[in-house]
């Protein structure tokens, strides 16, 4: 078991033993659904007070590690970001069913909406077009991972007023015959608004990853814009490239 370190100017003991047990977690000596010790075993570990160890607890809470449960002690909510490797095009959806987890969606809005000069740019319309705007919330088990705003032209049909659930975009998109086959995105990180943290149900101090997308069909036509914030406590991406020779 690590020593505490209580020299002078040492960090607090109870940020020492939510971080032994935050490495504990990420490593998965305790996994997800696993309990992790009471505020009592705790004290006996660590020799600290109650009071130290529940403040320890309560840090690990606050950053989603783990939950209480009354009756149940306190159980591991972590689970390992979800590793995407961009090499291909794919849905949100078809990512979940490759990694084993349930896809599903929350807060779906889908509205007209008219194209700024921005818009209007990318999909070669006039400004002022209308457009469709679809706002989702998309989870893997449960758990809220990206929320999406997109941007689709009329032609894809999209359903309106809730007269068809919406899922995977991407597949409605096939079930009309149209399919993206070339796509063009941005990566960055930036701490998120107060609505996209709502939307992701997200404490304060977790940045978000921001992908921005442009899909085209096989005739070099625009026919999505997307911006997507993803949990960065939840989700990463791999880039695998060599060498041009």
């Amino acid at each position: 078991m690590k020593k505490l370190d209580d020299s002078k100017g040492a960090p607090p003991l109870y940020l020492q033993i939510s971080n032994i047990l935050r490495e504990k977690i990420i490593k998965q000596e305790y996994e997800y659904g696993d309990h992790i010790p009471s505020e009592k075993e705790i004290q006996e570990l660590y020799g600290v007070s109650r009071i130290t160890a529940r403040q320890a607890i309560q840090e690990l809470e606050q950053d989603d590690m783990v939950k209480r449960a009354r009756g149940k002690g306190t159980i591991v909510t972590f689970q390992p970001c979800i590793d995407e490797y961009l090499n291909t095009i794919r849905s949100f959806t078809d990512e979940m069913k490759e990694r084993n987890l349930e896809p599903g969606s929350k807060d779906v809005k889908i509205s007209l909406k008219k194209a700024n000069a921005f818009l209007a740019k990318i999909f070669s319309v006039e400004e002022g077009s209308f457009l469709y705007f679809l706002e989702r919330v998309r989870t893997g088990d449960g758990k809220e991972i990206v929320y999406f705003q997109s941007y689709f032209t009329l032609d894809t049909n999209l359903p309106l007023n809730g007269e068809e659930k919406i899922e995977s975009a991407y597949a409605i998109l096939r079930e009309r015959g149209i399919v993206p086959v070339h796509v063009d995105e941005q990566f960055d990180c930036l701490m998120p608004s107060l609505n996209v943290q709502k939307k992701l149900g997200m404490t304060k101090g977790i940045p978000v990853l921001r992908r921005r997308r442009v899909s085209y069909n096989d005739m070099g036509k625009a026919i999505e814009y997307t911006t997507g914030y993803y949990r960065g406590d939840r989700y990463t991406y791999h880039v695998v490239m060599e060498l041009k020779k």
